[in-house]
């Protein structure tokens, strides 16, 4: 039963991958391909080196708050439960991370405040330089009101420092009906690590460059506003939180931030080809990360 319980997850997991990768090629919109293989293959690189570091950050969260997890088990883990997000409502993701992570002596309580860190953490790093993307923008210069954008990112730091987080991951572990954490991140590290998240959006806003080059002629002194818009899409997609793996959202969020620089067709053909990158990529962690923590 349990086997045949595990067979049907995977199952229920990849067929909504699939579909995911399905539904992006069909709204693909008609471009003029320029197929650039190195600039292709830059681009997959910086995307796959972004996924990986956030595989680590998220260890490096985890050893912090309690038991820590060898790095290959923990990418494993992390590759493999990351796809749940692409189940409706993406609950499927901590409830996988939560058991893989039990069975590797980490109690639930600990994973389950890492991915709340991991979620806050990666979320103010993309507030963060979405912020500065909406500050620099040409068209609001001048315009005081542009630096109302740094409220979001603040706000968000404020709630994950100790005294805010701990007490509020105290009273929900209770209610719960489990223990309370052992520790919480000091606010130092809390700043350290928004900055490591920031810096693999960065990588990522470089791999969205590279691909753009495919459809899309993006000279070099529109590389901040291309970089940024990766962010910029990551951080829109919050308000999707309910929909698989943000879908529609992100993408939306970065068809709309490239359209500065692109018309409205290679600027969807660009947000469509990242999802279709990275979807792929996480679909290759998750079945080599597994065979490579058994080595």
């Amino acid at each position: 039963m349990r086997r045949a319980l595990h067979a049907s997850v995977v199952t229920v997991i990849a067929a909504c991958a699939v579909l995911a990768v399905v539904a992006a090629l069909g709204d693909f919109p008609a471009v003029s391909w320029r197929f650039r293989p190195a600039a292709l293959c830059l681009g997959v690189a910086a995307f796959a080196i972004s996924l990986l570091a956030a595989a680590e950050i998220w260890r490096r969260i985890l050893g912090a708050l309690g038991p820590s997890i060898g790095a290959r088990r923990s990418a494993a883990i992390w590759f493999t439960s990351g796809l749940g997000r692409y189940v409706p409502t993406s609950l499927l993701l901590p409830v996988l991370r939560a058991a893989m992570t039990e069975r590797e002596g980490v109690p639930k309580r600990i994973s389950l405040a890492s991915m709340a860190y991991e979620l806050g953490l990666s979320s103010t790093a993309a507030l963060v330089i979405g912020a500065y993307f909406v500050i620099d923008l040409p068209s609001l210069s001048g315009s005081p009101g542009r630096f109302l954008v740094l409220v979001f990112p603040i706000t968000a730091l404020v709630l994950l420092q100790p005294r805010f987080f701990h007490s509020f991951a105290d009273k929900l572990l209770a209610r719960l009906g489990r223990e309370r954490l052992p520790a919480s991140l000091p606010g130092s590290r809390v700043l350290v690590l928004a900055g490591l998240y920031g810096l693999t959006y960065v990588i990522a806003g470089f791999g969205l460059y590279a691909l753009a080059q495919s459809i899309y002629p993006v000279g070099v002194s529109e590389l901040a506003i291309v970089v940024g818009a990766f962010s910029v899409g990551t951080a829109l997609s919050l308000v999707g939180l309910a929909l698989p793996g943000g879908l529609l959202a992100r993408e939306a969020g970065i068809a709309l931030a490239l359209s500065p620089v692109m018309p409205a067709a290679p600027a969807i053909a660009i947000a469509l080809l990242c999802r279709i990158v990275q979807l792929g990529l996480e679909l290759l962690g998750a079945l080599i990360a597994p065979i490579v923590a058994r080595i």
